[in-house]
């Protein structure tokens, strides 16, 4: 549905000249008014104010009075009267792997980092004490220091100790960090709201099903399938926020908060609805090319910014779409420390990549050459 443009009342159209001029015709007969004057010098301030509060702090109030224009804290307000909230940015989780002496014991809020780049690195801390066994080996679950998608870094990417652990040799994340999300933009908050609006209806529809989905941090599209497995039966399909595959955690609190008990109706599902909450498909997207590389910059930095462009794209992409060869190339040419690419291949071909209607794209290997 297309959104309505905003349209001031007609007694905001009067510009400061206007009102000036009409103050001006107020005077008495015999007060001198042109430019200069006493009486000119008095008014035009007053005109110049009111000009301000016609043509900047009415409209302004008046878009805030309006979900479809409201921003920031007024559009939180909004959300308050449909019982909604803004989804709250949320914290990267992962796991460490520490090798080292038999022994060391390594406390709860130890301090790591990710390598620095651009003279920033990204800090976690561990959420649980441990100690070391007689493998040399322990794995700890750590958390990311700063919420949102930052915190969300590939396998081999924390590697070091903020301060030193007597008896540890090394550290990293075998696997990605994931789960850490930013807060909920104003467009995309005000497109919950908006849909609350015109679909609340409580009763088990598609839209009932999205929008439920929608209220957990971390969802981004819904994909809704009725009577999947027989009359009754609900499939929702959801994917991260950023566009990737939703993580086993993120399906479990949407399964838990629209049905977590089954056809009794102790979440959001009405009562007798089967509803099975999983994750669209994600489409593994894979490259080879081949790069010049301008001084000072280094592979792997450009592979971590290349991957960061390629996520943000197909973050943008809705499942089902089309993964654009052309595109891809131009994110690879525009990516700072790139002076040329060469023989990209992109599953292993150098055609356009067709989505499955339940699918959605993801990063899959990047080799550079």
């Amino acid at each position: 549905m297309a959104e309505l443009p905003l349209v001031l009342p007609e007694f905001l159209n009067e510009s400061e000249e206007e009102i000036h001029e009409r103050m001006l015709k107020q005077a008495p007969s015999n007060f001198d008014v042109s430019e200069g004057s006493l009486f000119w010098d008095i008014t035009k301030p007053t005109a110049m104010e009111k000009a301000k509060i016609l043509e900047f702090t009415l409209p302004l109030l008046i878009m805030h009075m309006l979900p479809q224009f409201a921003e920031g804290i007024f559009l939180d307000y909004h959300g308050e009267r449909e019982g909604i909230s803004r989804r709250a940015a949320t914290y990267s989780t992962g796991t460490i792997e520490v090798t080292g002496v038999s022994g060391t014991f390594i406390p709860a809020g130890t301090t790591l980092t990710t390598d620095e780049v651009d003279g920033v690195s990204i800090e976690y801390r561990t959420i649980a004490d441990a100690t070391i066994d007689e493998s040399g080996v322990v794995k700890i679950q750590i958390e990311a220091l700063e919420s949102g998608t930052r915190g969300n870094v590939p396998s081999n990417s924390i590697k070091n100790l903020l301060e030193p652990v007597s008896g540890v040799h090394s550290i990293t994340n075998v696997e990605s960090t994931i789960g850490g999300y930013d807060e909920e933009n104003d467009e995309e908050f005000r497109e919950r709201i908006l849909q609350t609006s015109r679909t609340r209806s409580f009763t088990g529809t598609k839209e009932d099903y999205i929008r439920w989905a929608k209220e957990i941090p971390g969802v981004g599209e819904v994909l809704v399938v009725p009577e999947w497995d027989g009359p009754g039966t609900v499939k929702v399909l959801i994917a991260s926020s950023s566009g990737s595959v939703a993580a086993p955690e993120l399906i479990k609190q949407v399964q838990t908060h629209i049905a977590p008990d089954g056809r009794d109706g102790g979440g959001l599902a009405p009562i007798g609805a089967l509803v099975t909450v999983t994750g669209i498909n994600g489409k593994s997207i894979n490259l080879s090319f081949a790069i010049t590389l301008a001084e000072g910059y280094t592979t792997e930095n450009v592979r971590k910014s290349i991957e960061s462009s390629l996520s943000g794209y197909f973050g943008e992409l809705e499942q089902g779409g089309l993964v654009r060869y052309m595109k891809i190339g131009a994110i690879i040419m525009t990516t700072p420390g790139v002076v040329d690419y060469d023989n990209l291949l992109v599953n292993g071909g150098s055609a356009n990549i067709q989505l499955a209607p339940d699918e959605v794209a993801v990063i899959g290997e990047v080799l550079i050459a």
